[in-house]
């Protein structure tokens, strides 16, 4: 189960409502979560840098992102495909949902006035990863 920024969770002992929103304006680090691991893994396990640009975009752009994959286990990975070297294994990649042209377009210069190189656009996504191991381009399907 993927979240939007809008998600309401069942939060535990172990981990609260603060650790969520630790070290972010608008985005929460549930929302990077991997669907096999659960509640935390994206906080344990995404790398913060990618989530900090997007935290800074969306608060300046005033954006509520619809994260439709952030941080993958190996077997959530394995189970859909995902090449060896995806980013997304490595919590170095984040995936938006949104068919709107003109909020991609906000997300797409804003990702490229914070330096990042690699971004992927669709009709109905948009992709960024910070992986320094990849040739930086923009990409579109």
């Amino acid at each position: 189960m993927k979240y939007s920024s809008f998600h309401n969770l069942d939060y535990t002992n172990k981990y609260t409502e603060q650790d969520d929103r630790e070290g972010l304006s608008v985005l929460r680090w549930s929302m990077f979560d991997c669907p096999h691991l659960g509640l935390g893994s994206g906080k344990r396990y995404m790398e913060r840098i990618p989530v900090m640009i997007l935290d800074d975009i969306c608060r300046e752009e005033r954006l509520r992102p619809n994260v439709a994959l952030g941080y993958v286990s190996k077997s959530y990975a394995d189970r859909h495909s995902l090449p060896v070297r995806d980013s997304h294994r490595v919590g170095l990649a984040v995936k938006l949902k949104t068919s709107c042209s003109r909020i991609r377009f906000k997300y797409m210069r804003s990702l490229i006035v914070r330096g990042v190189s690699r971004i992927r656009i669709s009709r109905e996504y948009i992709y960024f990863d910070v992986d320094d191991l990849k040739e930086m381009g923009l990409f579109v399907s």
